[in-house]
């Protein structure tokens, strides 16, 4: 069945609104959804990420990953990324590694993906010899006593939210079917829940709340894994450290902003990650906050600059001048983008 039409369906026999999570669940991660279905990632698909705009993001990341290891870990460990896209991320953590080749001798590699596409590109695109080592599965098993070293690059972005406002009373929204006017449409329903109207209190004076509870509890069960086997995560997105003023849900199809009840499941449906839900789930699990910050502060930290000059000298490339402003410009990513690094060490 076509996603729309299984959509209307449950709508339909439920004869009820549909929350806008579980809409969200649907678009994205149906057998039928975006995240199984498309190839998102490029120029001629829906977005860019960092690591196809320059190697030197991931050789940032890679040399940060690898010191850590090298000084509190060194030993057989699970190295985990999330959401591996093209694989390109990979592939340039392991070309700066190239010198530390006891890194991968000692790590278990495992891509968390589910697109079956993405999955069938990272096979073809990954050619080193560390492609042997990488194991595919859906999701984290967290049952491995090892360290981990974890990280992800616009992996929480496309987590499911929940959207409400208070004008005098608290609304949600929801999504229902007009079969008149052939077209879905958003209804804002009144919050009766007392669970829900007590969490509600915390954002009167700024009256709106977009939340992802799957997104924070995916992030918590990472934290509790890292404190009690040991280990870092390292995750950058975009996304805010305050209070939102506004909405972020948005959908992206070939680059530019769509709505997003048009093409059902076709393009990629997103919002802006709460660093400081983040922030708070990891102090509650007592881990200490390596890094807090915007992806600009993180690459300039850790050696963006100087790397780029390095490039740029010996390759006589300008092109390393663009990148390097689309990665740490305000008016770019730079600022957008935000980072959040925790360890149990």
């Amino acid at each position: 069945m076509h996603l729309e039409e299984k959509i209307k369906s449950i709508i339909k026999s439920s004869k009820r609104d549909m929350r806008l999570d579980v809409f969200l669940e649907l678009l994205l991660y149906d057998k039928n959804g975006y995240y199984y279905q498309q190839k998102p990632i490029g120029k001629r698909a829906d977005f860019i990420t960092a690591p196809e705009i320059s190697q030197i993001f991931g050789e940032i990341i890679g040399i940060y990953l690898y010191y850590y290891w090298a000084k509190k870990i060194n030993k057989k460990f699970n190295f985990i990324e999330l959401g591996p896209g093209n694989g390109t991320l990979f592939n340039d953590i392991t070309n700066c590694l190239v010198k530390f080749p006891q890194f991968f001798e000692k790590a278990k590699v495992t891509f968390v993906e589910v697109n079956k596409e993405l999955k069938r590109i990272q096979k073809t695109k990954i050619k080193n010899k560390y492609l042997s080592k990488i194991s595919w599965n859906e999701k984290i098993n967290f049952k491995s006593k090892k360290p981990s070293i974890i990280y992800s690059n616009e992996f929480f972005d496309c987590f499911p939210v929940r959207q409400f406002f208070l004008k005098k009373i608290w609304k949600e929204k929801y999504v229902n079917y007009d079969e008149n006017l052939k077209k879905f449409f958003f209804k804002d329903k009144k919050v009766n829940s007392k669970k829900l109207l007590s969490l509600l209190k915390n954002f009167n004076e700024q009256k709106i709340l977009e939340i992802s509870l799957k997104r924070n509890s995916y992030f918590e069960k990472i934290c509790k894994y890292i404190k009690l086997n040991g280990g870092i995560f390292l995750t950058i997105d975009y996304g805010y450290f305050d209070s939102n003023e506004n909405f972020t849900l948005q959908a992206i199809q070939n680059h530019k902003f769509s709505h997003i009840f048009e093409d059902l499941g076709q393009k990629d449906v997103s919002s802006h990650v709460n660093f400081n839900d983040f922030l708070d789930i990891a102090k509650k699990n007592k881990l200490k906050i390596q890094e807090y910050c915007t992806q600009r502060e993180f690459l300039i930290k850790y050696g963006i600059l100087e790397r780029a000059k390095k490039i740029s000298e010996l390759f006589k490339s300008e092109d390393i001048v663009t990148q390097l402003d689309k990665l740490i410009s305000n008016k770019e990513m730079g600022k957008l983008f935000k980072c959040i690094v925790v360890s149990n060490l």
